[in-house]
Formats: structure tokens, sequence, C-alpha cells
């Protein structure tokens, strides 16, 4: 089958604290707390940003960051000093970029994720700090620091993990690509991942291990380290929502969409309790110490509301790119899904709100919908139709009647 593409436009990078990006509402900007924990003061302070300097549009990113739209632009360059003030960001734009780093939303709370995790979190994060040749990373590569438990081992996603191993309280993994390496202790596996990373930077092919998972065999060969082949399984999103552990409850975020008022209400209640809202990367928050779920309008709280297993850019209000409002394309679609169903609509083919296949893609162009089975939003379409009504029929029985 032959079919019409329209090439988008790739900017090979993504928005930082010292580097905001101009989209269709204005520059957005983003942080990137430490751990993905932000304090019930930071979550007020942000608050207070979007609805003073941007559009009060706020969005949990699929890396665990917040990213605030519609700044003007001499207020996107004012955004870094203040956040640097309140602790969400490091004062030097090289280090601050190199501390990508994911760790397990659940590290000090679940009892089966690994003792250790923060432990290492803290000890990468500090050699990151202090490695400026690391600067010449991409701006999307990243690290991982996966303790396991309750949110699977490989959940999280990175360009080199450093994984606990299963049973062991001291000793970790380094994941790159489809290589892994032998048992380390927590120096051991550290002083790995940052030789890899320094070797990423000195090799001429620059596709992260990410996107291109043999990378991760040359750079082990090139630090002449051991490592075992490995298969890296598809695996879906974890649904952290709900009661998840004695006093510790997830909350869903429809397709990431914050609102001021909901990141406030998120303030009042850590305060009672931990004092943090953990941020995850799966459209999720999560707040612990808690007596009971916490009920804040605008979230979500069943683990099985299909609303968080769809996926939708920031259509055409947000992006010059897209041709329709993607997000309530994608809520209007999620009444078809089944359990455990995932679907994404995308505006271009470039698919920046879910990178990973869906069960259903709908790339959504000015002139027709390409519909994308099992696949990403590049990939080529099983179908296309010219209205969204096909649309939903296409996926109603792709899917199945009454699902969702």
């Amino acid at each position: 089958m032959t079919f019409s593409v329209v090439q988008p436009v790739v900017k090979g990078w993504c928005p930082g604290l010292h580097m905001p990006m101009q989209a269709a509402d204005g520059w957005l900007v983003r942080v990137r707390p430490l751990f993905g924990r932000v304090s019930a003061q930071q979550a007020l302070l942000l608050a207070d940003e979007a609805e003073r300097h941007g559009n009060g549009v706020i969005t949990l990113t699929n890396r665990g960051s917040l990213q605030l739209r519609g700044f003007t632009y001499e207020q996107a360059l004012l955004f870094p000093r203040r956040m640097v003030e309140a602790g969400l960001g490091l004062p030097d734009p090289g280090a601050e970029k190199r501390r990508a780093l994911q760790v397990s939303p659940l590290a000090g709370l679940d009892k089966d994720c690994a003792v250790q995790t923060l432990s290492v979190a803290h000890n990468l994060s500090e050699q990151l700090m202090n490695s400026e040749n690391l600067s010449a990373l991409p701006d999307k590569f990243g690290f991982v620091v996966d303790g396991g438990g309750l949110c699977p081992a490989g959940a999280l996603k990175g360009d080199i993990s450093l994984q606990a191993v299963a049973g062991s309280d001291t000793l970790w993994q380094v994941v790159c690509g489809v290589a892994r390496s032998e048992a380390l202790d927590v120096s051991g596996v550290v002083s790995l991942a940052l030789d890899l990373a320094r070797r990423f930077v000195e090799q001429a092919d620059k596709t992260r291990p990410l996107r291109q998972p043999e990378t991760g065999c040359l750079l082990f060969e090139a630090c002449n380290q051991p490592y075992e082949r490995v298969i890296i399984p598809p695996q879906k999103n974890p649904l952290l929502t709900g009661s998840l552990l004695p006093g510790v409850y997830g909350l869903g975020v429809a397709l990431g969409s914050l609102t001021p008022e909901i990141l406030r209400d998120c303030a009042a209640v850590a305060s009672q309790g931990e004092g943090y809202i953990r941020l995850t990367p799966w459209h999720s928050l999560i707040l612990a110490w808690q007596n009971a779920m916490p009920q804040i309008t605008g979230l979500l709280t069943e683990h099985d509301d299909a609303r968080l297993r769809v996926y939708a850019c920031s259509g055409a209000k947000g992006c010059a790119q897209a041709a329709h409002d993607t997000p309530a394309q994608a809520l209007a679609l999620s009444a078809f899904l089944p359990s455990g169903a995932s679907l994404h609509v995308s505006g271009c083919r470039k698919g920046c709100a879910h990178p990973a296949p869906a069960d259903v893609t709908v790339v959504a162009t000015a002139g027709e919908y390409h519909l994308v089975r099992n696949s990403r939003a590049g990939d080529a379409p099983v179908c296309r139709v010219t209205d969204f009504e096909a649309v939903c029929a296409f996926v109603r029985s792709d899917m199945g009647e009454g699902g969702g």
C-alpha cells in the first residue's frame, strides 16, 4: 500500500531548565526535580508560575518532569533563576543537562525496592554533576537507577540503567541496550555506567542505546568489560494508581495534564503526609504517609481507568505541526478501550507523547488519519480514513464493542 507522508520537523532535542522551547502557544519551560520529587512548597511555586507567567497548562512528561506552557520569551529566560532559588534545578546549564536521571518512584517506601536505590542515585547524581565531559551527551540521553519491587525492574526506560540484582541487598548491574554487566557493588556499577557514557561521547555514531539496543554491546566492548546479551521484552507501563502500599497512594493524571488548582490540592495533601509529591513517567503522582486515598478533583483513583492508557501530544493548540485537538480525540476514543489495551493519538509521525508501541496509534494529519496497529506513530499504517467518525468506528471494531 502506498500513502502520502508529511515529514515532521524533528528538533532532536528536549527543552530543559536552561533551554526553553518555542511552541504554538508560547514558550514552554521544564523542570526536572531531583529523583522525581517535588516538595509541597515547590508545587505551590510551580502552580503560581503557571498562572502568572504561563497559560496555566502543566504537563507531567514521560520522563517524570513538569512542563509549563504559554510563557513569553522574557519570562522563559527568567524562569531558571527562580527555579534554582527554589531548589528545582542547578545554576550550571551543563550540570543540569547531565543530571538526566530517573529513579524508582517508590524507593524508600517499597520494601521490595532495593534498599540501596537512593544511595546509588545520589552517588551517580554527584558523579554526573562533576563530569563536565559528559555535557557532550545528546539532550535526550538519560540514566536510570532501578531498584525493582512493585515498580518492576525494566519499567523505567533509560539509555544506561543501573538495576538492582534480584535477591541481593548489595549487588547491581548495568544494562545498556541489549548488554548487561556482571554483578557489581555500588562503586563499581556507578563507575561502569560513567565509563559507558564516556565511550558513547567518543564514538561517531550518536544513536542512543534506547533507540539502537546493539549500541550497548559496542560500548561494553570499547570499555573492555564483560557482558551478557539480554532479551528486552515489550513491557506496558505500570499503573501506579490506587492503593499501592500501606499509606501510599497513586493518583492518575489523564494525558499527563495538570492544572494549577490540581497542583495546589496535591501540595495541601502532601504537606499532611510525607511532604513530597512523587512524579512518575507513567502519568501518575504518588502521595505517601496518608491516612486514606486522597480525593483530588481532576485526578484518577482507579487503576483500570481507560484514560490512563491513552496518550496524546499537545495537538493544534500547542504545536504548529498538529492539525487536530489530539487530547480531546484521545479521551473520546478511550471509551472504546478494553481492559489493558493502549491507544495513542499523535498530531504527526514523530509520536512525541508515546515513543513506544501502542495497541492502536492514530496519526491525525491535516488531510487524513493514519491508523497503526501494535506499533509506533512513524510506522506504516494499516489503513487511512478521512474523518474522526471513521476513526471511532475503526477503534471500536478493532478493540471490541463496549470496552474500557
